[in-house]
């Protein structure tokens, strides 16, 4: 029986990590350790990590890592600490496999700490790119220090092989929101608007915006540019959700706060809708706005067009419900005002794979052959271009 350790720090990767959860949880032959982390022990960021209690879910482990700072200097002390206390709880764990997912500080710091311990760690969504991101680069990282590999296209699985990883662990498993929503039942618009006090009319926006330390511009300018362009648009309700601990994270929170404040018949605000509620309202607005990873993978999925301010998801596949206008007012509100007369919602499921995901991730964990430690060869493309 193996012991499959999975770690989840924001509410993000908790929505897309449940399925999984529960398929290996599922499985006779798989022990299941869930590792908490991140903003989920945050108060300022919701306490997300109660809902997976919630779920049903015993958590093995919680490992707090963050201290609160948002500046670079702050999130490099964070990591620093965080890998000494993530090899602290693998040692006692003892798993056979470690799971991540994404490109985030507190994906990089465990995986780190497991490369360091030789417990194999498998890494789902890699092989994408987000070049106005600092995450980019960390992904890239995780991807290394990575033996199994899930992701989410084809294309992505060419890139992780590019990397040298060798083809057969390398998985084109799709993406975890096409299961999160097949079979789903998504609230009404009503219901989401009296559990969250809340106004979603016809015309509404969800808006969510990260701090992104190599966008086209400083953060504090492209939110302002994005406050303005959407406050042009005649009629148009917003509900913004809160921004993730990223470095900057604070700026931007304070001004969105502000201008929700200031526009108290125009705005709502909700820190952390949950998986269920975030998908309804977002079923339920007229468009996603932001720089979040929704705007390119959810909204898509969805039927619901997106627009997306900056650089920070660039490279990532685009439907063409994605809207990727100048990070100016101007250009901002044309965008979103396009999107709100888009009548065509037509779910973009063909560029994620099927559903599905979480039982082929739970049987590879299962069946793959998995060393200890988990030695591998880098595999030259040199000659092997069309493998």
């Amino acid at each position: 029986m193996r012991t499959i350790a999975v770690l989840t720090g924001t509410r993000a990767d908790y929505g897309l990590l449940r399925g999984l959860l529960r398929a290996v949880e599922g499985d006779g032959d798989l022990q299941l350790r869930v590792i908490v982390t991140g903003t989920h022990l945050s108060e300022e960021f919701g306490e997300t990590g109660s809902e997976i209690a919630a779920d049903g879910f015993a958590i093995a482990a919680t490992v707090p890592i963050w201290t609160g700072g948002d500046r670079p200097m702050d999130a490099a002390a964070d990591v620093s600490r965080a890998i000494g206390r993530f090899a602290a709880v693998l040692t006692e764990l003892a798993p056979d496999v470690l799971v991540v997912l994404g490109d985030r500080l507190e994906a990089f710091a465990a995986a780190a700490a497991a490369t360091v311990l030789a417990v194999p760690v498998a890494h789902i969504h890699g092989g994408e790119l987000t070049e106005g991101a600092m995450d980019d680069v960390l992904r890239h990282a995780i991807t290394k220090m990575s033996f199994l590999h899930f992701t989410s296209t084809a294309d992505h699985r060419r890139r992780v092989i590019q990397l040298g990883e060798e083809p057969n662990r390398v998985f084109f498993h799709g993406a975890p929101i096409v299961d999160a929503l097949t079979g789903m039942d998504l609230l009404s618009p009503s219901e989401v608007e009296r559990r969250f006090d809340i106004r979603l009319p016809t015309r509404t926006a969800l808006v969510t915006f990260h701090p992104a330390t190599m966008d086209v511009s400083a953060p504090e300018l492209l939110v302002e540019e994005m406050l303005a362009g959407l406050t042009a648009v005649d009629d148009l309700h917003m509900v913004f959700t809160g921004s993730n601990s990223d470095i900057g994270t604070a700026g931007v929170r304070s001004r969105i706060a502000e201008f929700v404040a200031a526009n108290r018949g125009r705005a709502d605000y909700v820190e952390s809708f949950g998986q269920l509620g975030y998908l309804s309202a977002m079923s339920a607005a007229s468009a996603v706005v932001g720089n979040s990873s929704s705007t390119v993978l959810e909204a898509p999925v969805l039927g619901v067009p997106s627009v997306l301010i900056g650089d920070r998801q660039t490279g990532r596949p685009r439907a063409a419900s994605v809207r990727t206008p100048r990070p100016d007012r101007d250009a901002i509100a044309a965008a979103v005002q396009q999107a709100i007369d888009d009548e065509v919602r037509a779910p973009a499921t063909e560029l994620f794979g099927p559903p599905g995901f979480a039982a082929r991730v739970a049987g590879t964990l299962r069946d793959a052959d998995i060393p200890r430690p988990p030695r591998k060869s880098f595999y030259d493309l040199e000659g092997r271009l069309d493998s």
